[in-house]
């Protein structure tokens, strides 16, 4: 007999992709605002795409459990999120 056990809960896999997520966007949020330049772009969508990239293997970005740990954890990015969604 095979028994597979996972560790953890959906929800904690979301909250730690979440936790990935808000320190890419603060991580980028910070070089873009270090950058000196005479143009101002706003990268944040194009920005958060990268970020749930870097978690795309663990879960699914797009999944309604991702938005609701990203409002938890770092609500900033809750329209990034929902921008992001819409790709889809």
């Amino acid at each position: 007999m095979l028994l597979l056990a996972s560790c953890g809960t959906d929800t904690a896999k979301y909250d730690a992709a979440a936790d990935k997520i808000c320190s890419c966007m603060e991580t980028k949020t910070a070089e873009q605002a270090a950058e000196e330049s005479e143009f101002s772009i706003d990268m944040t969508d194009l920005n958060f795409a990268l970020c749930a990239l870097d978690v795309a293997t663990d879960v699914d970005p797009f999944a309604d459990e991702m938005g609701a740990a990203i409002e938890k954890k770092c609500s900033q990015w809750k329209k990034a999120h929902e921008e992001y969604q819409k790709v889809k």
